[in-house]
């Protein structure tokens, strides 16, 4: 998928929507009447996001082209921070028709790259007076700038397990490289943002006698039930996969392990109740789990070790 379609209203509604909120505390955070998510374009720039205030002139979806000289063009061409205070005492924004047209002079803008290093465009703040932030605001939209890359990076992760098929086709769930990838990335946010993920690997007990009791059909009935239980039990941050065969793996953000025992405890309530709701054979699940402590251990190893503490809970 191309960089410039990663965006496209229709494929990332939740992400605009997150996007809009910070956009909007931004601006509420600096106590300006404008803040914005700007696009570059081939042919200019785009207005992506606008934070919602009745002073901010300019609405989403506006374009500036190229030629023109705003602050934002000048952010991408030096790929690095821009910080005007006083904007009308620099002659080199005396055509710019954000200062010499709306009367601009304060903005603070940095720079959203592409996963693959390029320029989307930028993160920025304008006032109608000039400015002094301190350093800490500076380093706050910096940060801000970094949870928007990673939302680009979990985008571009999306459109890859779209490429490999990201189900597994019957039980509708992700299949074992599309977990792999997705706990990549949910791994990398929540060892920067200091939370705890677990990787939850679920063995069913007992299904090959129900295979060869009452056969693949009902089998594949038992299997449908487990990934229903555990998407009913998942919160939305949470990660459900086939690991293939009758093994399920649960990725999930946690404060502790009472969670993660918790999660597993209503997981398999759920379960009951969905096998009884369908009349199916009675059948439960041997789960073990393992926490995240790397960015540099695969998720491979990770799926490993939980499968090691399932085995061991299994043969106790």
């Amino acid at each position: 998928m191309p960089y410039t379609d990663l965006l496209k209203p229709e494929a990332s509604q939740q992400t605009l929507l997150k996007w809009q909120k910070t956009v909007d505390l931004m601006a509420k955070i600096f106590s300006v009447p404008a803040a914005f998510v700007v696009q570059k374009k081939e042919d200019g720039f785009v207005v992506m996001i606008a934070s919602n205030q009745e002073e901010n002139p300019y609405p989403a979806g506006g374009f500036i082209p190229q030629e023109t000289n705003i602050f934002c063009k000048h952010v991408v061409a030096n790929n690095c921070n821009l910080y005007e205070q006083h904007a009308s005492a620099n002659y080199q924004w005396d055509d710019n028709p954000e200062v010499a047209n709306d009367g601009f002079e304060s903005y603070l803008g940095v720079p959203i790259h592409w996963p693959n290093g390029e320029s989307f465009g930028t993160l920025c703040v304008m006032d109608f007076k000039p400015t002094n932030y301190d350093a800490p605001l500076v380093e706050f939209i910096e940060h801000l700038r970094d949870m928007l890359e990673d939302d680009l990076v979990m985008i571009e992760r999306y459109s890859k397990i779209k490429a490999i098929a990201m189900q597994d086709p019957l039980t509708e769930v992700l299949n074992r490289r599309a977990t792999e990838i997705l706990g990549e990335h949910k791994r990398d946010i929540a060892l920067k943002l200091g939370g705890a993920l677990y990787c939850v690997f679920l063995d069913l007990d007992g299904f090959k006698p129900i295979n060869d009791s009452y056969g693949h059909k009902i089998g594949d009935q038992v299997l449908q039930s487990l990934a229903e239980a555990l998407k009913a039990t998942s919160g939305e941050d949470d990660i459900i996969g086939r690991y293939g065969g009758d093994e399920f793996l649960a990725i999930v953000q946690r404060d502790n392990e009472e969670a993660v025992n918790e999660f597993i405890f209503q997981s398999e309530a759920n379960f009951y109740q969905v096998l009884k709701e369908k009349k199916l054979p009675k059948c439960g699940f041997s789960a073990g789990f393992a926490k995240s402590n790397s960015k540099f251990e695969s998720m491979a190893s990770l799926f490993a070790r939980a499968d090691k503490y399932m085995y061991q809970k299994k043969m106790t």
